[in-house]
């Protein structure tokens, strides 16, 4: 009986022996789905011969324009048949928590320290499309895939006529689609990634330029209203349009101005798509502090900014906290503004508030709740209360996300952690956590193809 007991011990050793030599030299198999997807599409990762239990370390690594790397990582435990299912198991450690599908996208940092390379500038350059995976086991690499997602095939064309700078983007068939404007920030370059996108959900998108471009305006200052009108009615005639369906979509300075372009010229435009608006019009943040924007040759009135005995006051009395405006110390700008607030008088203040009591088409209006740029979610609020006591009767939709700064209006699965930028000549943050912005550009995302097909498609 001993004998027996013994032959199957040995027996057993050797078998786990085998299975553990087995699952050492097997090489891990990466699977993604799809295979073939775009940017702004999710996938699911699974990683499957790997031994029953094991633990594994994925690493995602992309890199940008200046072939600095970013990465990220998780360590997650195979099930008991040798399988990782990204999409559906939290990590045991890693650059997220919890169970995030595509954590290992969005949660990408920069590996070199040096802050000049740690920026918003540097961030926007990754190239989301290629991004490689690696699996470990401990210290040794076993296995890698590139994954690449792809860009639509749309046209894209470049547009210099009547005055109009920008980008034109449309889908490959003849068909007319609703037509979309997008408006970009004080930043002063259009996202022809996200116009793209844009279009090939089914329209024809233009991402009008209105400063820093050949033939336009050097700063944002004094800018005629009247251009983005006359940009609208462009495009209403060109023949890839509905001319009968056309949106506007911007983001702070660019979402003042579709606010405010919605409640000066309401039989332009279909529908309105305000990120990190503000609801009053502000100045042109110049030394002489000048009106941004003139409708019919006369300068708009505009918030003015604050003083520096003001700025000194704010500071003294606990409202502003200071900070050097360094790439190490940047400025949080919307406690300039919030303080504004409290010290400007209700006549000015109503003077500079835009009438979006005037607005006859639908709007959606969304904020991050830790936007440290600007005031959005102070102003998302008093828009849809100003609409509120004006008894106005249009559709609209205010969205407030928590734990989520500024720069929200973008596609999602890429990084969004927050890195310091320039803002009127100063460095700032947007605010919010990566987890916070990643999973608001994801619903936000989704909100604004929602609204464009329930809005335009009618």
């Amino acid at each position: 009986m001993s004998k027996t007991i013994l032959i199957l011990f040995a027996v057993s050793i050797v078998i786990i022996a085998g299975l553990a030599y087995h699952w050492t030299r097997c090489t891990p198999t990466i699977c993604v789905v799809p295979e073939k997807a775009l940017v702004d599409e999710p996938i699911a990762i699974f990683i499957s011969n790997l031994a029953p239990n094991a633990q594994i370390t994925l690493e995602a690594s992309c890199k940008n324009k200046d072939n600095d790397v970013w990465k990220s990582f998780a360590t997650f435990q195979a099930d008991d048949k040798g399988v990782v299912h990204v999409a559906k198991q939290a990590p045991i450690s890693g650059s997220y928590k919890g169970i995030e599908p595509m954590g290992l996208f969005w949660s990408l940092t920069p590996t070199d320290k040096d802050p000049s390379k740690n920026t918003l500038m540097a961030q926007g350059t990754l190239n989301p499309g290629r991004v490689l995976l690696s699996v470990f086991s401990g210290d040794k690499l076993r296995a890698q895939k590139v994954i690449n997602r792809g860009w639509p095939d749309v046209e894209t064309k470049e547009i210099r006529q009547q005055g109009i700078v920008g980008t034109l983007c449309y889908p490959k068939s003849r068909k007319a689609n609703p037509g979309i404007i997008t408006i970009h920030g004080a930043g002063g370059v259009p996202d022809i990634g996200l116009t793209q996108l844009l279009a090939s959900h089914g329209y024809t998108v233009l991402a009008l330029a209105w400063f820093g471009a050949e033939g336009l305006p050097k700063n944002i200052s004094l800018i005629p209203l009247e251009y983005f009108q006359n940009a609208m009615r462009w495009l209403k005639k060109q023949p890839q349009v509905d001319g009968n369906k056309i949106a506007l979509l911007g983001q702070t300075r660019g979402a003042e101005l579709v606010l405010l372009l919605a409640s000066l010229f309401p039989g332009e435009m279909d529908a309105g798509i305000a990120f990190s608006p503000y609801h009053l019009v502000f100045g042109d943040y110049s030394q002489e502090e000048k009106s941004a924007w003139t409708y019919k040759n006369k300068p708009v009135p505009f918030m003015p900014m604050l003083s520096d005995q003001e700025v000194l006051e704010g500071i003294k009395e606990g409202h502003i906290t200071l900070h050097t405006g360094t790439i190490e110390d940047p400025i949080l700008y919307t406690q300039f503004s919030l303080y504004r607030m409290k010290t400007i008088s209700n006549k000015i203040k109503e003077i500079a508030t835009i009438p979006v009591e005037n607005i006859r088409c639908p709007i959606l209006i969304v904020s991050g709740n830790d936007d440290k740029q600007c005031l959005s979610p102070v102003s998302g609020k008093s828009i849809m209360e100003r609409l509120d006591s004006m008894d106005s009767r249009i559709k609209r939709k205010y969205v407030n996300y928590p734990n989520a700064g500024n720069h929200l209006l973008t596609f999602p699965y890429r990084s969004s952690i927050d890195l310091p930028f320039i803002y009127a000549s100063s460095w700032t943050i947007a605010g919010g956590t990566p987890e916070g912005n990643a999973h608001a550009v994801e619903q936000a995302w989704q909100e604004v193809l929602r609204f464009l097909k329930e809005t335009l498609s009618k």
